[in-house]
């Protein structure tokens, strides 16, 4: 009997420029999956435009350029957004320890409330009794289950990836 019962989940990745927002780093993308009665449901993702500019190693990761970011909306305006449409629902992500930095010390900043309720299929992974993987990453643990990440390292694909791996998996906790 699986302990993951909620009738939703919100399955959350970010894309950033640096990996600690303590440091000054931004958020660049915000992706979505939402998981609805054990099926995926709603996948999307939105760019958001950073005060500072992406670094090229960035670029060459996510694809994002800063060109794709100059029109879209700031963070102060997409959070807010956000969070209301998070509410209670539990966020579901790969490392979640990463993104949930990123997200709650902007949310604090907005002075918004933060996240507290979370499910990291990286943590899953480790107890998961089928999983023999060489490592934890999501790259990996897709490839080990063949589920197809069209477009990784850009957030809508990643959650995608994300929601499938966390229903693939969450019946064989240990």
């Amino acid at each position: 009997m699986s302990k993951y019962t909620d009738d939703k989940y919100i399955v959350v990745d970010l894309e950033t420029t640096g990996l600690d927002p303590f440091s000054g780093y931004e958020i660049i993308e915000i992706g979505v999956t939402e998981i609805v009665n054990n099926q995926i449901g709603r996948n999307y993702s939105r760019l958001i435009k950073p005060k500072g500019i992406i670094p090229s190693h960035i670029t060459g990761i996510t694809s994002i350029t800063n060109e794709m970011v100059e029109n879209e909306q700031s963070l102060e305006t997409v959070l807010p957004n956000f969070r209301k449409y998070v509410g209670d629902t539990t966020i579901i992500a790969h490392n979640a320890k990463f993104d949930l930095k990123f997200l709650n010390y902007y949310l604090d900043l907005l002075g918004l409330e933060p996240i507290n309720n979370h499910i990291c299929t990286l943590e899953m992974l480790k107890k998961c009794k089928s999983y023999k993987g060489k490592n934890k990453k999501l790259e990996t643990a897709c490839k080990y289950y063949n589920i197809v990440n069209e477009h990784a390292h850009r957030a809508n694909s990643d959650t995608l990836a994300t929601a499938k791996l966390f229903l693939t998996i969450k019946d064989d906790i240990e």
